[in-house]
């Protein structure tokens, strides 16, 4: 299938760079409209909206982000700190402008299960119900996240 030149500058944009090392897709060859309906078909499962995910992302980004490199508990036994970083990061949807770098690690302890919150990654999702892709270092696993983040109580997904 052809893409229009629009889609071909995206997928330029969400691969590596000076800006983003790795990419936002990480080993994920699915196009990006794959991507985010099967992220969304996650959170339909999971009876969580999108709106729902990214107000926790935000508190919990900015409750790390206040105890100024401090551990905070998220829920028993997840814990989140934040990691400063200098400089600014373009989004790679050009029209998002750039973000603040510095990344929240929220952990559960006992299994070391992490997901890393960004400005970006927030707004990368919010804007665009964009997770990033499979293998990305940013990815927010979305089962993942309604799980460290306290948003429901479930038995994780097991695939097919």
């Amino acid at each position: 299938m052809k893409r229009s030149p629009a889609e071909e500058e995206l997928i330029r944009s969400l691969g590596p760079s000076k800006f983003s090392a790795q990419g936002f897709l990480g080993h994920d060859t699915r196009p990006v409209d794959e991507i985010i309906s099967a992220d969304q078909r996650k959170l339909d499962r999971l009876e969580i909206s999108i709106n729902t995910l990214v107000d926790g992302l935000k508190s919990i980004y900015r409750q790390a982000r206040e105890a100024y490199g401090g551990e905070i508990q998220i829920t028993p036994g997840v814990f989140a700190t934040f990691y400063e970083s200098r400089g600014r990061v373009p989004s790679p949807f050009k029209t998002d402008g750039v973000f603040e770098k510095g990344e929240a690690v929220v952990r559960e302890k006992e299994t070391g299960q992490n997901i890393i919150i960004t400005e970006l990654g927030i707004a990368l999702i919010e804007r665009h119900h964009f997770f990033q892709g499979l293998g990305s270092r940013y990815r927010i696993e979305p089962e993942v996240a309604v799980r460290l983040l306290g948003l429901t109580s479930f038995e994780e997904s097991k695939p097919p």
